[in-house]
């Protein structure tokens, strides 16, 4: 009995070891996606969402965010993070923080509003 509990705790030790060491390497905070909303929260999220007309909402440091698809309205706020969108004519592109990076296309003239330093923003075709 105390033999198969010592391989129990162990296993269960081991997982929880690899767990954790997961865990350091993955992204942190939320990612939430509704009918009318993508919002990235936190900090090291890498990924690709379908706007399909959403708004994108990026919060944080260090994201990796592209989207496909337009969205009706994109808000970035925090330090470093990297966007690649495309936003619908007189849609809205609004940038506050530090050192975003930001690729964007619209058909047609959209409202921007652009607070902080050392963004990289650029209208790609």
């Amino acid at each position: 009995m105390i033999r198969k509990m010592l391989r129990i705790t162990a296993s269960t030790v081991v997982l929880i070891s690899m767990s954790n060491a997961c865990a350091q390497e993955d992204a942190v905070g939320e990612v939430e996606v509704t009918d009318t909303l993508i919002s990235i929260s936190g900090s090291g999220h890498q990924r690709t969402f379908a706007c399909d007309g959403r708004k994108l909402e990026v919060v944080g440091t260090g994201h990796v965010v592209t989207t496909t698809g337009v969205c009706s309205e994109v808000e970035i706020l925090g330090v470093g993070n990297v966007v690649n969108t495309e936003v619908k004519p007189k849609g809205r592109l609004s940038i506050t923080g530090t050192d975003h990076t930001v690729r964007w296309k619209s058909e047609g003239k959209i409202a921007q509003s652009v607070t902080g330093t050392g963004h990289r923003i650029s209208r790609v075709k």
